[in-house]
């Protein structure tokens, strides 16, 4: 499967024989040879582009075994899909059991993800548990010695790439920021949303997770992705278009959950519509309203995907954790069977084999949050 899906990129981003013997050397280092990894993908990103040395980079972690399964391996996952006529959109449920060995702690040993000793007192931004934060590079340096960390300028900030080790799709990276800060929304996090997408020319997606389904809430990230969500073939009717005008269109599509569209040729002026939504937003409840935010490009088109969330109502029922911008864009991920002792606890398994479109639908409902009548565009 591998030969197949290498043979189908090469070819995408008409490689030459030089650019995939280059790939494969990158995807074939060790990661101790960090220094040359990266030098490698400099010159790979100069000659075919920024996403096409990422999926090098991809290979490289999963060959290594920083991420904990190949997904490009079948065995143990499973697949269910719903089309729904009434907003065009395609849903997923992933059965992926491979999420669950992020909880392995031998495993992280013995992968190269967490470092079995490490000198305590170098560690900084501990949280109120006395925890070092897991995204700080000086930290991560230390922690997790197979992790190859690239350098990227987003936005005219400084951020990190690094693959997710307990991956959601394929090529499933975290984007960090080099500084200490707060998961929280600033309306510069839509420029660097949409500066990820443009510097891959589109073939990767990017997404926000405010305070619904953020991980890691104390320090500022994003996660990106080359394969496209359900939501971005939605159906967009004219009596969905709330403004259409300067080559901006915002629409509120028919949706289960509360979302807004925003679409144009200018990434500027994208985000700048954007931000009045999620700002209109987060003004009617500053303590409780966050929002999911997907980022993508069609053709010349900026298009962002926003979806208004209550972090009262994190988890529809059926749904162990929290519903992030992977389940609200229509790839619902299910991993977790609870242990003998928590026989109480929500059971991802019995979820997916009895799914229906119906399950989907309930699911995205479950987390909608009450919009009262305000124009937010």
């Amino acid at each position: 499967m591998e030969r197949e899906y290498l043979r189908a990129i090469h070819q995408q981003f008409d490689a030459t024989p030089e650019d995939k013997d280059l790939f494969a050397r990158i995807a074939g280092s060790p990661s101790g040879e960090w220094k040359q990894i990266l030098e490698g993908i400099t010159e790979l990103t100069g000659r075919r582009g920024l996403a096409y040395s990422l999926l090098a980079l991809y290979r490289q972690q999963v060959n290594c075994g920083f991420v904990l399964a190949d997904p490009l391996r079948p065995e143990g996952k499973e697949t269910k899909r719903f089309r729904d006529e009434t907003c065009d959109v395609e849903f997923r449920l992933l059965w992926n059991p491979d999420r669950e060995l992020r909880k392995d702690h031998a495993l992280l040993i013995e992968r190269g993800v967490i470092a079995e000793h490490v000198d305590q007192t170098r560690l900084i931004n501990r949280d109120k548990h006395g925890k070092p934060c897991y995204l700080c590079k000086e930290n991560i340096a230390l922690q997790s010695p197979a992790e190859i960390l690239l350098p990227l300028q987003l936005g005219g900030e400084e951020y990190l790439l690094g693959a997710n080790f307990a991956y959601i799709e394929n090529n499933h990276f975290t984007v960090m920021s080099s500084e200490h800060r707060d998961q929280r929304y600033r309306k510069h996090i839509l420029n660097v949303l949409n500066d990820f997408v443009e510097r891959t020319d589109g073939h990767f997606r990017a997404i926000f997770n405010g305070l619904a389904g953020a991980s890691i809430p104390w320090h500022e990230h994003l996660q990106v992705t080359n394969v496209s969500f359900p939501i971005e073939a939605i159906r967009i009717q004219r009596y969905d278009v709330v403004v259409e005008a300067n080559g901006i269109r915002v629409s509120q599509p028919f949706y289960y959950t509360p979302l807004w569209v925003v679409e144009g040729g200018c990434r500027r002026t994208v985000a700048d519509a954007a931000h009045r939504v999620i700002v209109t937003w987060h003004e009617l409840n500053p303590k409780h309203h966050t929002e999911n935010v997907i980022a993508s490009r069609l053709g010349g088109t900026f298009r962002m995907f926003i979806f208004l969330r209550d972090i009262r109502r994190l988890a529809g029922e059926g749904k162990f954790g929290d519903m992030a911008s992977f389940e609200c864009g229509g790839s619902i991920i299910l991993s977790y069977r609870p242990p003998p002792q928590r026989p109480h606890e929500t059971n991802e398994r019995n979820t997916f084999e009895s799914a229906t479109l119906a399950t989907v639908r309930r699911l995205l409902a479950d987390i909608a949050p009450v919009i009262p009548d305000v124009d937010f565009a």
